[in-house]
């Protein structure tokens, strides 16, 4: 009858059977049957129609049936169907037919253990298959031409020495197939994030403009898929680009990668003297505390806006690698508060009426010294010379 064909469960074993459908099979098959089964087919006739007889058709003897008889907890069943699970050639197929072969239909026509056993099956049947991709992936291949091969002459071209940002934009595959050598220098690179794109692309239509004619970094449009986010940005903002501009939203400060590149760009000028980063305001949200000493561009206030572009402009045009003579050193700091006194030759002090006062006192005290003694005219002189020394040296220090 093809209601109780079971090939297609040939080739699932036991083991697929979950807890459920055993203890559904020990309900029916545990109770003992005094009456065997009359069958012209001789592997059932004579059998007992319980576990009994199922165990036989199984294949297992008097003595493994005894010691199943003696196992009460769990019971006979579960402790027969756990030996045959352990079987070689073991299915759920054989199983059933041998059920079948005892006429216990009314356990094969139970729904629920039909049902039981169509689930658990199934259940096998893609666990298998989950396994079976596992290890064909496992065992893949790589598919490679065997006329090409890789020699030790070939260790130079190997990935870990390829220098990654040699070209990492768009301008620097345009720069090498011209065949120039200069990689592309950019005014600033755009930190942003991706949601505030709109404001971006209004940026570049303004500065990249005839009028300012400036040249921004955005990685969203230059850089090249495939390299390695963080070092190449690094690289960027360091050696490429003279400024960084930093969009501030409340999603800005939620970005990792935005604040991965305002951290870098402050530590390339802690003190923000060079301007290097120049915070832009568009939507309004708490400053971080690393940005809240530099001045922001304010696009919030609409009154403002007439100046914007033209005053962010600005900022990038101006010279960001300044002379010697910009740069503050250690005399004339101490010019400004300690100007250098006069040298002794007489030479008129422009320091002041205060300057002036010391040096008449100082020279009325040489002429007193020297009318006091006539006797000592030498000595008077080299006095005198003293004074007006240290009146000098006086005089600077009350200056400081």
């Amino acid at each position: 009858m093809e209601q109780y064909d079971y090939s297609q469960y040939a080739n699932i074993p036991l083991s697929a059977l979950n807890h459920g459908i055993r203890v559904a099979l020990s309900r029916y098959l545990t109770p003992r049957r005094s009456v065997p089964v009359t069958s012209a087919d001789p592997q059932a006739d004579g059998r007992l129609p319980d576990w009994t007889g199922l165990a036989e058709l199984l294949g297992f003897e008097y003595q493994d049936i005894e010691n199943f008889e003696c196992k009460h907890d769990p019971g006979p069943v579960i402790e027969l169907l756990k030996a045959y699970t352990i079987c070689r050639g073991n299915s759920v197929s054989k199983l059933l037919e041998a059920v079948k072969t005892l006429e216990r239909y009314d356990v094969l026509d139970d729904m629920r253990f039909r049902n039981g056993i169509v689930r658990d099956v199934t259940e096998y049947n893609r666990r298998q298959q989950q396994e079976d991709e596992v290890q064909m992936y496992h065992h893949i291949q790589p598919l490679q031409d065997p006329q090409v091969h890789t020699t030790c002459s070939d260790l130079h071209r190997t990935d870990h020495r390829a220098n990654e940002t040699r070209i990492v934009t768009t301008d620097d595959v345009d720069s090498f197939r011209s065949g120039e050598s200069q990689q592309v220098i950019y005014d600033a690179f755009i930190s942003y994030d991706y949601s505030d794109v709109a404001f971006v692309k209004q940026m570049i239509k303004a500065l990249e403009s005839d009028e300012y004619k400036l040249k921004l970094c955005i990685d969203a449009r230059d850089l090249l898929p495939g390299s390695a986010t963080y070092p190449v940005t690094a690289h960027l903002i360091e050696n490429r680009c003279r400024r960084i501009i930093i969009i501030l939203t409340p999603k800005f400060l939620e970005s990792p990668a935005c604040d991965f590149q305002t951290r870098f760009a402050h530590s390339l000028s802690p003190g923000s003297r060079s301007k290097k980063l120049i915070p832009i305001l568009i939507k309004p949200c708490l400053i971080p505390a690393i940005l809240r000493h530099i001045t922001i561009c304010d696009h919030t206030k609409q009154d403002l806006q007439e100046w914007f572009w033209e005053r962010l402009a600005k900022a990038l045009q101006a010279p960001l690698d300044l002379g010697p003579e910009d740069y503050s050193d250690e005399k004339s700091l101490s010019n400004l508060f300690c100007p250098e006194a006069p040298s002794e030759s007489g030479s008129s002090i422009a320091s002041g009426p205060s300057s002036a006062s010391a040096s008449s006192s100082a020279s009325s005290g040489a002429r007193s010294s020297q009318t006091k003694s006539s006797n000592l005219s030498s000595l008077n002189s080299s006095s005198g010379s003293s004074s007006t020394s240290n009146s000098t040296r006086g005089m600077k220090v009350s200056h400081c």
